[in-house]
């Protein structure tokens, strides 16, 4: 017998507005208005009063649809699988959908996985396009649209470096060049950094009980590491506190970063640097912590600051982790196993060593 979603069990009587959707979903609204959009993914019915009304089987099609994307897959290629699940079966209510332990491949590894709305996905320089067009004409819907296209196509690893990083740079090369106004630079920053903080709000901690506290020394106007560092770690299972940016690099709040640290215990401190800034008051933070023995945590540091100078990585006192996402958690996984091995003590990391 067949196991998985049985559609023809689900009722097609619009009965759900989008709020009950999001809430059961844990999608959100631009998100998925995104993919309606796109992919044409439910047809929700009007109200009486004009409101959007979704019935039980859009509901378990587009809980399904974000089941695939959060394994890794595409929402194009799970949007092409669903066609096909649809075809074959030959109507929606005679359709079933596998659901992971049902034995089906979540996707086609091989690479032969059919993509028939491949031509429809854009690249990251594309929606950083539109995204900077939005920002620099103060059109906050127009930028959600986009960031919201671009967590639909692409995971969030990859929308946080090869999205949020690159167009925070290009907005400080814009000021630079004198093609944006500090009015429009602030505006664009912060609303980035308001996006990426409900991202990580939104972001479940982990539950495997290992801690790790991650923050940065920015003005708060400069630097993405951080707050994505943060929501990679927690969408890899681990427990995140976020310090925020602005950490103080005087030996006074040194010394109580120390003393919470060894009362709450985390396994480590990651510290992230994107400018040049940064990382010199990261070397002083991390020098102020290793004059205390024994450290109650790994003190770690990561980005791409220190991968195009090797300087800076030499004279920093602590664990480099890397420079990009998936870098970092792999080295990140790697250290923490290592230390917590029953067989292994602890080796000690020298300075600027990996």
């Amino acid at each position: 017998m067949s196991t998985g979603l049985r559609l023809g069990e689900y009722a097609d009587t619009p009965l759900y507005n989008i709020k009950a959707v999001v809430q059961a979903t844990s999608i959100s609204p631009s998100t998925l208005r995104a993919w309606e959009r796109r992919y044409n993914i439910a047809r929700p019915q009007r109200s009486d009063s004009g409101y959007r009304l979704y019935s039980e089987r859009d509901v378990t099609i587009i809980r399904w649809l974000k089941n695939q994307v959060d394994v890794g897959m595409s929402i194009s290629q799970a949007v092409t699988w669903l066609g096909n699940l649809l075809a074959e079966a030959g109507a929606m209510e005679l359709a079933t959908l596998p659901i992971s332990g049902s034995g089906a491949p979540l996707y086609d590894a091989s690479g032969e996985f059919p993509t028939l709305h491949r031509e429809e996905v854009r690249d990251f320089d594309t929606i950083q396009k539109e995204l900077i067009q939005a920002l620099t004409n103060y059109d906050e819907d127009a930028a959600e649209i986009a960031i919201a296209e671009a967590f639909s196509i692409y995971p969030v690893e990859h929308v946080g470096d090869k999205l949020f990083v690159p167009l925070l740079q290009e907005i400080g090369e814009r000021r630079k060049r004198g093609d944006l106004t500090i009015t429009a630079e602030h505006f664009a920053r912060n609303y980035l950094s308001q996006r990426l903080g409900t991202l990580l709000r939104s972001t479940p901690n982990g539950a495997n009980g290992v801690q790790i506290w991650v923050g940065t020394v920015c003005t708060g106007l400069s630097d993405a590491g951080a707050p994505l560092l943060s929501i990679y770690l927690r969408r890899s299972g681990y427990r995140v506190s976020y310090l925020g940016q602005n950490l103080s690099a005087d030996e006074d709040a040194v010394k109580d970063l120390l003393h919470e640290a060894k009362r709450y215990q985390p396994a480590m401190i990651l510290l992230s640097a994107n400018t040049r800034t940064s990382a010199e008051k990261i070397a002083q933070i991390t020098a102020h912590l290793n004059q205390h023995k024994p450290r109650p945590a790994i003190v770690a540091f990561a980005g791409p600051i220190y991968g195009r100078n090797p300087e800076l990585r030499a004279a920093t006192i602590g664990v480099y982790v890397g420079t990009y996402a998936k870098e970092v958690v792999e080295n990140i996984d790697g250290l923490l196993a290592e230390r917590h091995r029953p067989d292994k003590k602890h080796v000690k990391k020298e300075r600027g060593q990996k």
